[in-house]
């Protein structure tokens, strides 16, 4: 059973009807029947196994593939329609990167934005000193930062991010962090895929979780993160605070700040 979960704005921003999807050739459908309606402004975190389908629901929702049937709809139309609006950072940044500077990059087919708006974009990216760089030349961070402000610049209503942390030192974690959460802030709806539970838990709005083509979860990171069957089912690692919570004898919590509160609520009932 999905789980009750929240929504940022009334606005759908994509809506997916009994997706099925199966690979040209193949025996059988990778998606079986996906239902899912994401809203503006929403952070939301597709998780589960490798092969559980989450990069073939992304690459559907980027447009580069179509679904076998059902009905994929995007801002009330077809991804093709709507192409431009969409900014789909896929595992390897590095082969798109085309341009010879970090500000071609942001500016290429990127006429409609202002130089103080790139460049606030740059400050937000930690880039304004290599604007003039050749991007393949800059740090694993750097680079994906600079695909991410890429995609960024363009103002997309829907950002597709996969697994967007992988490799990233803890200071570009932090700053991709702050970019899904600006966007989101600004009312663009986001998708991350992500093995990353910590992550998850810190910024999604919803988890949805996925095993063998299907959504077997879908809400709020509080109740979904703390199920410790569905994590073994969509072959999650159980938080660790998790665990904490259990050994201190509180309820169930997967955030530091979660754990915080019980704690506080303790110590005042006390006094």
């Amino acid at each position: 059973n999905f789980t009750v979960r929240k929504k940022r704005s009334q606005e759908c921003v994509v809506k997916g009807e009994n997706i099925i999807y199966r690979y040209p050739g193949a025996k059988s459908n990778t998606l079986h029947g996906l239902n899912f309606e994401f809203y503006k402004g929403e952070r939301i975190a597709l998780m589960g196994f490798n092969g559980a389908g989450k990069s073939t629901l992304v690459n559907l929702l980027g447009g580069l593939t179509y679904v076998t049937s059902g009905c994929l709809k995007i801002l009330q139309g077809t991804v093709v329609e709507h192409a431009h609006e969409i900014g789909y950072l896929r595992q390897e940044p590095d082969l798109m990167l085309l341009a010879d500077s970090v500000w071609e990059e942001l500016t290429w087919k990127n006429t409609k934005r202002s130089e103080k708006y790139l460049w606030d974009l740059l400050n937000k990216l930690k880039l304004e000193n290599n604007v003039n760089d050749f991007p393949l030349a800059l740090s694993k961070g750097q680079r994906l930062r600079v695909v991410l402000g890429a995609l960024l610049a363009r103002e997309p209503k829907l950002l597709l991010l996969d697994e967007p942390t992988t490799g990233q030192d803890q200071q570009s974690l932090e700053e991709i962090k702050n970019l899904i959460n600006d966007f989101a802030e600004n009312h663009g709806c986001i998708l991350f895929c992500t093995h990353d539970i910590e992550l998850a838990s810190e910024i999604a709005d919803r988890v949805i979780v996925m095993a063998d083509g299907m959504i077997i979860a879908d809400g709020v990171p509080e109740i979904v993160l703390a199920d410790r069957v569905l994590l073994k089912e969509g072959g999650l690692i159980v938080p660790p605070l998790l665990d904490v919570a259990e050994a201190l004898l509180l309820p169930e919590c997967i955030t530091v700040e979660g754990v915080g509160r019980y704690v506080s609520k303790a110590v005042v009932g006390r006094l």
